[in-house]
């Protein structure tokens, strides 16, 4: 039979093996990995901002070529984010070991969700656009098995990926490249079988020439942080640059490697605070000259790693932040989002995780005071809600014994205003007393009907509730069902410590079908509120209280504190938040307003939530801010960010 008489699956069959044949008797590459993308890897146009052929930074170059050194076994890189990690490092490692040297690899992402976004936004257009990877991967069709999302199949290797939390996709056959991505957002525990880490590291027994990557952002406070740990008993390498002026080498820290107040980065501000683009230098620690950022590009194509322990030769870590970001001027951003964090403890320990890749050392333990709160009540001067909220949300806490209920209003930047607070006393589970015929769910419901006054005279009542389904869960579920679509969306929640998903809440579901019920990350909203009740100055985030709170009520506020502890069965350090007063149901009742308000952001009407500002802004002229016609809740399994 000739050639031509082929089937075209057949002739594809015989043009891989003899290309597999010809691998066999070629002789081993001599490039290395950043040789090899440089030659070969196409960034393709929307899966990057700087399509093209792939041109390796200075500073990414030994953090992929040390892999191919025998004697290191692990590599560590801690990392603001932006800095070429993934896109980069990550996937010019996965395409050399396909195409040069076939091995079995796994990537584990965060969740899941991550992984599947990874494989079709980095690795698949990656395949597509490099002809080396392209003739390497086999497709899937109808008579063998292929590739797929989460799996790629070559000749003499595999490429898995797989999240964190799934212990399935952890456990398996015996890998040789394991990349953990991201490690700072793995849970402690996956499936009670304990560290995901752990899991996924023990396929790599097998192999005496097995490569760990481990990188990250720091996700998580000082102490608590995978990749800190990790880089700590690394290498510990730093990028150094010279100073255009005098040549000194040095790394391009925030802060002096000796004193953390000595500030590198100065800059100079106008008369509304804001930083002059133009002022911003970098102070040399050589001849004390400010460096403008125009020479950055020279001098890290003239930089160069250096290891504070260079003889860990097997663990080699590697420490990178925003300011060597090569492909466009932004120190007079981060200098601009410094000023704007300083006041701001949330914005802070982002700007310090996201933009200078460390892990935040937050405040844990202390306390703000009741007193000190009940000293900040303030006088709304005579209206039931002030000038700068947007929206009101309502809250409710069941006891075994009352109801209590808060209505919160919400303005620009989250800024946050009590407005409400109630208590129904009586039996939820009973139904109505026999002897008052009062029923309080009823008096709950007369509550959340009720409409306050806004400063301009608009009325108003809460766009959404949130009841806390914790105890009662029939007697809430009977009083949500009915209500929990527009316009007065009650829907019903539970408090857990994490979510598997980022986000404030998300949709679960129930042993009746018909009721939602929203599960929310009490930890992540706990911290927000007590960083927030931090905060000096009005403004974004800040928490305004009325003259009629009570001492009591900002003792229950304040209730909580967060406590370091050491699991007994992983031996890995936690946090928990442990109460400091004998009730917490006004902390509560505020954990749900957060959620509340999240959840009308990203699940209710985005596009209407997301600017507070402007409807405040309409409010305060007197005018309706809500569409005439109210959006439904959508209908969805999960309510995490989209």
């Amino acid at each position: 039979m000739g050639t031509a008489e082929l089937s075209p699956g057949t002739q594809e069959r015989i043009e891989r093996a003899q290309s597999y044949l010809r691998g066999l008797w070629s002789p081993p590459t001599t490039l290395s990995i950043s040789q090899w993308a440089e030659q070969n890897r196409v960034l393709p146009k929307g899966s990057s901002a700087r399509p093209g052929q792939w041109r390796t930074v200075s500073f990414q170059r030994e953090m992929m070529d040390c892999c191919l050194d025998p004697l290191v076994r692990e590599i560590i890189v801690k990392k603001s984010t932006q800095i070429g990690w993934s896109d980069g490092v990550l996937n010019n490692v996965v395409g050399y070991f396909i195409a040069c040297e076939p091995k079995a690899m796994l990537m584990v992402q965060p969740t899941e969700f991550s992984a599947k976004t990874y494989s079709r936004k980095r690795i698949t257009p990656m395949i597509e656009s490099c002809a080396a990877l392209k003739a390497k991967v086999r497709e899937k069709s109808s008579r063998r098995h292929g590739s797929s999302m989460l799996m790629k199949e070559f000749d003499g290797g595999s490429f898995r990926l797989t999240g964190a939390s799934a212990g399935a996709g952890l456990r398996g056959d015996p890998i040789e490249i394991l990349m953990l991505d991201e490690e700072d957002g793995y849970p402690d525990d996956v499936e009670g079988e304990g560290d995901p880490i752990i899991i996924a590291l023990r396929r790599t027994d097998t192999y005496e020439t097995a490569k760990i990557f481990k990188g990250s952002t720091p996700a998580k406070p000082r102490g608590f942080s995978r990749i800190d740990d990790d880089y700590e008993r690394s290498s510990q390498g730093i990028f150094e640059v010279p100073c255009p002026f005098c040549g000194f080498m040095q790394p391009l820290l925030w802060r002096g490697e000796r004193d953390e107040h000595d500030y590198r980065l100065v800059f100079e501000r106008d008369r509304l605070g804001e930083v002059i683009a133009a002022s911003v230098r970098f102070l040399c620690a050589g001849c004390g000259r400010g460096i403008e950022e125009r020479y950055k590009q020279r001098m890290l194509e003239a930089g160069a790693w250096r290891h504070r322990w260079p003889k860990r030769d097997q663990v080699r870590g590697f420490y990178i932040n925003a300011l060597y970001s090569p492909w466009r001027l932004l120190w007079h951003e981060l200098a601009q989002e410094f000023i704007d964090a300083t006041d701001n403890p949330e914005k802070l320990k982002a700007f310090i995780n996201l933009r200078l890749g460390e892990s935040w050392e937050g405040e844990t333990g202390k306390k703000v005071g009741a007193a000190a709160l009940l000293n900040r009540a303030e006088d709304y001067q005579g209206c039931e809600v002030p000038p700068g909220v947007a929206v009101l949300v309502g809250s409710v806490d069941v006891q075994p014994n009352r109801l209590e209920a808060q209505i919160t209003g919400f303005g620009a930047g989250e800024e946050q205003w009590l407005i409400g607070y109630e208590v129904f006393w009586g039996d939820p589970a009973a139904g109505a007393d026999p002897e008052t015929g009062v029923d309080v769910w009823q008096e709950l419901d007369r509550w959340l009907l009720r409409e306050w006054a806004h400063k301009s005279g608009v009325l108003l009542r809460p766009y959404l509730t949130l009841v806390d389904s914790g105890n009662q869960s029939d007697a809430v579920y009977d009083f949500v069902t009915p209500r929990q679509f527009a316009p007065r969306r009650v829907l019903a929640c539970k408090g857990v410590d994490y979510l598997s998903k980022p986000g404030l809440a998300q949709e679960g579901q129930t042993k009746r079908g018909a009721v939602r019920l929203f599960t929310l990350a009490t930890y992540a909203i706990k911290d927000r509120i007590f960083a927030r009740l931090k905060l000096a100055n009005r403004g974004p985030g800040f928490m305004h209280f009325p003259e009629w709170a009570t001492l009591e009520y900002f003792e229950q506020l304040d209730s909580e504190r967060k406590i370091t502890v050491r699991d007994k069965r992983t031996r890995a350090k936690k946090y928990l938040y442990v109460k400091s007063y004998n009730r917490n149901e006004a902390l509560d009742l505020t954990v749900y307003a957060h959620a509340a308000l999240f959840i009308l952001q990203t699940r209710v009407n985005r596009a209407l939530f997301q600017d507070l500002g402007q409807l405040a802004e309409r409010l305060n002229q007197g005018e309706d801010p809500y569409p005439s016609v109210s959006p439904r809740l959508r209908r969805t399994r999960s309510a995490g960010v989209e």
